[in-house]
């Protein structure tokens, strides 16, 4: 038996945030059930942004058009939809399906809530070559130049 529990226990974060758990595989057997669940939860609450907290290492192509509907659905009443994953298999679908995007995607659910805010791109990949975690260049890649080791003076 698949675990298909999800919105159950849905958290407010705040008056304005809703924080929607999203578990369990989805697949053509569960999900009707899954998306009466998930749609219960967002036509209960009157947040302006519904995080959508992916709690499954596993993302389907049915999880995927899932999420889509709920997107399109939270549009039409003027909520903003974004999608939080910590794992890394599963942003890398969302990635690769081209949603990440169109679903806000962060690795927490306080970045999804910053990324709802204008916080930027998908910063939960890995850095950029040559960048740190800082988002700051290091001088030697900025300028092209490689980084030699420094030599041993006894």
């Amino acid at each position: 038996m698949r675990n298909t529990t999800m919105p159950a226990d849905t958290a407010p974060t705040t008056d304005a945030v809703l924080v929607v758990p999203f578990d369990g595989l989805v697949d053509l057997d569960n999900e009707e059930e899954a998306e009466t669940a998930l749609f219960t939860a967002l036509d209960r609450a009157a947040a302006r942004l519904v995080v959508v907290h992916v709690r499954s290492r596993i993302v389907t192509p049915d999880a995927l058009r899932l999420l889509l509907r709920a997107r399109t659905r939270t549009g039409e009443r003027g909520t903003v939809l974004c999608v939080a994953a910590p794992y890394p298999v599963a942003r890398r679908v969302l990635h690769l399906s081209g949603l990440a995007r169109r679903l806000r995607l962060a690795a927490t659910v306080p970045g999804a809530v910053r990324r709802a805010s204008g916080g930027g791109a998908c910063a939960h990949l890995a850095t950029v070559p040559g960048q740190r975690a800082t988002g700051r260049t290091n001088v030697a890649s900025r300028r092209g130049a490689r980084r030699l080791p420094r030599p041993y003076l006894p």
